[in-house]
């Protein structure tokens, strides 16, 4: 198995989405920000992209996907005038963010995410 590629859990159907550790990140500037580009292995859905920007942009990290010759990449952009461990810390959140929009996939209703916060208000608005 290819480290970081989407596995199937036990059988269960699971999927898991990782970066892809086979290729290398991007590094960018603009303006004043440092872009880095994150490859991720394997596929993942419309839905799932933008659920992953919807975290990002609840947990206030300036990071979107986008599609690149067939595979999804993750742009996070950090401020260049941040330092080093800070910087560390908002790609460690980015990366997380990839698991959290994994939960949301698998089970939209039991997750913290803005879109099942909004799906259990309204369940309570119809009982």
């Amino acid at each position: 198995m290819i480290p970081g590629a989407i596995t199937a859990d036990q059988g269960r159907g699971i999927t898991m989405t990782d970066i892809d550790p086979r290729t290398d990140i991007g590094i960018a500037y603009k303006d004043d920000d440092l872009i880095v580009v994150i490859p991720l292995a394997g596929e993942v859905t419309e839905m799932w992209r933008q659920r992953y920007e919807a975290l990002a942009r609840a947990g206030d990290l300036h990071a979107q996907t986008e599609e690149f010759k067939g595979s999804t990449r993750i742009r996070v952009a950090v401020p260049v005038r941040a330092e080093g461990e800070y910087v560390a810390k908002m790609l460690d959140a980015a990366r997380a963010l990839i698991a959290e929009a994994d939960a949301v996939d698998q089970s939209p209703a039991d997750s913290r995410s803005p879109e099942a916060v909004a799906r259990r208000w309204w369940a309570r608005q119809q009982a």
